[in-house]
């Protein structure tokens, strides 16, 4: 399946190695927002459910060919390129890889092919400083061991997703001519401000649970704004290997919990719309893992749902402090008890956050005006490779 050739006649092929989880649902946001530019997505392979389940573009799995796959393990492991396995690249005038390991992957062919690659970092990629061995996988270990810093020495073409990431980035000895921030948006058709009634005392968060996502603070915090007669009524999205000890912990201290582990992202949504407060309480880990923005505070503030989080990582790029929610310094329970209470128990403050939020979301993260812009720099990148 072929993407129809877009108004410029130029072509983006996007990798990832799963498509797609549905932590992952910002990266077919970003596609379907494309008018220069007609994606078509190479995938090791593709899932069965999450997010990109369905779509209409056209999505090439390895997994599915004998040729890409073959191609696949020559690239992987002696990183050897084979440009004839790789048809779907072909076609393409820009190469797109999604996470730092997967740009390190998949660099020896877009050198053979001479085609331009950009590599987004989104996280983990960037901030992570433990033993490389630790997270696993052989081509992870081998990216955090050496890749990443031979990805700084060859300069190219990165995109932070935050500033803060940036930051990493240039930590890392990444040119800084090499970098491109860029905040990968909302999109406000879907997430709009909604009129429903609000649920008293409704809070919800979307998080993977894993440690550094913070949800025993964020339980903690809860449970003392509930021991202060303030009403809550706890919703927590997302699934991950802490799943069933956390929830253990929030129905033992919560008066009231509901688990969903995966939502469509019109249910999802549905309950930003429904809620008073989004909840964030990601924190920074020994190993150096941090939030690198947090596009779920975006979604809920898009649809009128103020704000309450950690000053971690990138978190407050995402935040206007003090006009669309509040931040509390990292693991502060006691702060984020006094700035949940309080925003729930203070209707006019509420109500400002609550009109302010989508509009601040409309200035700076709209979707398909950060698509403009992430169009015009891979202009600027091909431009620049043609040079060179």
């Amino acid at each position: 399946m072929s993407a129809a050739p877009s108004r410029d006649g130029k072509r983006v092929a996007i990798f990832v190695e799963r498509f797609l989880p549905p932590s992952q649902a910002f990266v077919l946001a970003q596609a379907r927002g494309y008018e220069r530019y007609s994606p078509e997505f190479l995938v090791g392979q593709r899932m069965g459910d999450g997010h990109g389940a369905e779509t209409d573009l056209p999505v090439h799995s390895i997994a599915n060919s004998p040729l890409m796959k073959a191609g696949s393990l020559l690239l992987k492991i002696p990183r050897i390129a084979a440009p004839a396995l790789f048809p779907p690249l072909a076609r393409a005038d820009l190469i797109h890889a999604h996470f730092g390991k997967n740009g390190y992957v998949l660099s020896p062919l877009a050198r053979a092919m001479d085609k331009p690659l950009v590599t987004t970092f989104h996280g983990f990629d960037a901030t992570y400083r433990g033993d490389p061995k630790k997270p696993g996988g052989f081509n992870q270990v081998r990216f955090f061991a050496k890749g990443r810093a031979q990805m700084a020495g060859a300069g190219g073409y990165h995109i932070a997703v935050s500033d803060f990431i940036r930051d990493r980035l240039l930590d890392l000895g990444f040119p800084a001519e090499s970098i491109h921030r860029h905040y990968i948006g909302v999109d406000r058709g879907l997430f709009h401000p909604d009129p429903s009634p609000r649920i008293p005392g409704r809070v919800v968060s979307i998080a993977r649970f894993v440690e550094y996502k913070g949800y025993r603070y964020m339980i903690d915090a809860l449970a003392r704004v509930a021991a202060r007669g303030v009403p809550v009524d706890y919703v927590m999205i997302g699934d991950g290997p802490e799943a069933a000890v956390t929830l253990d912990y929030a129905r033992a201290n919560l008066p009231r919990v509901t688990h969903h582990a995966r939502l469509s992202q019109n249910a999802i949504r549905a309950e930003l719309g429904r809620a008073q407060l989004y909840l964030h309480g990601s924190v920074t880990l020994d190993n150096g893992h941090a939030e690198a923005f947090g596009i779920a505070n975006l979604e809920a503030q898009a649809v009128g749902t103020p704000v309450i989080a950690f000053r971690s990582g990138g978190v407050g790029e995402a935040v206007e402090e003090g006009r669309t929610g509040l931040l509390a310094e990292e693991r502060d329970v006691a702060a984020m008890v006094n700035a949940v209470g309080g925003l729930l128990s203070d209707d006019d403050r509420w109500c400002a956050f609550h009109r302010r939020a989508p509009e601040w979301v409309a200035e700076r993260f709209d979707l398909h005006a950060q698509t403009r812009l992430l169009e015009d720099y891979y202009d600027r990148v091909l431009a620049d490779y043609r040079r060179n």
